[in-house]
């Protein structure tokens, strides 16, 4: 038996708008990009005396942002489709003094039981 309608992968939960997001998978993808940031934070600062090495973690931390940025996005239209809220007030999470308090209340708001407009159940791509 297949189930119906397009399933859950990687790519849908990072790059695409559509569907829902629980709290605990808004979170850990999140918690994801942190941790590559960090990481690559990391090594820079652990070569800092290596030029090549430098420029080479340099360019791992532009393509890691290049690529974070537009999945932080995605990820908070999917989190405020769980709410009920449309998508563009994702932007809020670009505002450097909105972007805590709007990361938290994404975090912690419950998203709505049932069915919403953008899509039948949490953790699920939309129509």
């Amino acid at each position: 038996m297949t189930p119906e309608g397009p399933q859950p992968s990687m790519i849908w939960l990072f790059f695409s708008p559509s569907g829902r997001i629980g709290r605990l998978p808004f979170f850990l993808s999140w918690l994801f990009w942190f941790l590559i940031g960090g990481f690559v934070v990391a090594r820079m600062l652990a070569n800092e005396e290596h030029e090549t090495a430098l420029a080479l973690w340099t360019l791992a931390f532009v393509v890691s942002a290049l690529v974070s940025l537009p999945s932080i996005a995605m990820l908070a239209i999917k989190r405020l489709h769980d709410i009920g809220y449309p998508g563009p007030l994702s932007l809020c999470l670009f505002i450097p003094v909105l972007s805590p308090v709007v990361f938290i209340a994404l975090c912690l708001w419950p998203g709505e039981p049932g069915p919403n407009e953008f899509g039948a159940h949490s953790d699920e791509p939309g129509p």
